[in-house]
């Protein structure tokens, strides 16, 4: 798989599966485009499962993996 490079201000994903330590998720950028990859869960703060969104917020120089919907 290639590596994602977040550079939008909003990413929102799914998660299709979880294998083990291995999420499979799915990723949608602001131009509608999905990029279906794989994340380890250690870099979610919280438990996920499959169908649970989450989204990539990008503030300050910093980006964070955030669970649900953004507000």
């Amino acid at each position: 798989m290639k590596p994602i490079i977040i550079t939008s201000l909003l990413l929102l994903g799914t998660v299709d599966a979880v294998e083990g330590e291995i999420a499979v998720v799915e990723i949608t950028d602001s131009d509608h485009k999905i990029l279906t990859t794989t994340l380890p869960t250690s870099i979610f703060p919280c438990q996920i499962s499959e169908g649970d969104m989450f989204h990539f917020e990008h503030s300050n120089g910093v980006t964070e993996i955030r669970c649900g919907d953004p507000e």
